[in-house]
């Protein structure tokens, strides 16, 4: 991929967050990995590990944990123009959790992996306090709306996701956004129902 393509992509997000970056546009880009993946795809394979910080550029992703009996929670749904956590922060988080990754629609994203974050962090001023401020954002993000899901009833959980995630509803299978929400495949599909007959 051309570096002009990242450059363009990037550039809103250093202005977004950190404008001071915008100068060594090209030397983030210049270390910058972009990887593409087929909707249904899964990584990191199982026995490897992904020590990377990656910006979804274009798809939908899930990210989701396994617990000890198999079962899956999916945890975020990040689409264009979001930034994902390390897995490696999400399993401090959960040590005896299992994290990974998969490509809800085709996708691509950014990737940085750890000699390239350490370079970075040499070379582009204020690219420590970027990176802070980025895991800050999506930390909050995280908390508040998984701990919003604990005070509203099903039916509110959807609408909010459905007023903060109106293009990611239409491309995500309803049984992740069911998993993501709590809710069970069945009782998601009568709360559609009844808004679609008794719009809110």
């Amino acid at each position: 991929m051309e570096i002009s393509r990242i450059l363009e992509q990037l550039v809103p997000l250093a202005k977004h967050f950190d404008a001071s970056v915008l100068e060594y546009l090209d030397v983030i880009a210049a270390h910058t990995t972009p990887l593409s993946f087929k909707a249904g795809e899964r990584f990191p394979k199982e026995g490897h590990e992904d020590n990377q910080a990656a910006y979804v550029a274009e798809g939908v992703f899930r990210v989701y944990a396994v617990d000890k009996t198999g079962k899956e929670n999916t945890i975020r749904l990040p689409a264009e123009g979001d930034f994902t956590m390390f897995l490696e922060d999400y399993k401090e988080l959960s040590p005896n959790i299992d994290y990974r990754w998969e490509a809800v629609t085709d996708g691509l994203l950014f990737t940085w992996g750890k000699a390239d974050l350490d370079y970075l962090s040499k070379q582009v001023p204020n690219w420590n306090f970027l990176t802070l401020k980025i895991m800050q954002t999506l930390i909050l993000r995280l908390y508040n709306e998984r701990g919003e899901m604990f005070n509203d009833d099903a039916t509110t959980r959807y609408l909010k996701f459905a007023e903060r995630f109106p293009q990611t509803i239409a491309r995500v299978p309803l049984r992740h956004i069911a998993n993501y929400l709590g809710i069970a495949p069945q009782s998601l599909s009568r709360i559609r129902q009844q808004l679609a007959k008794f719009p809110i």
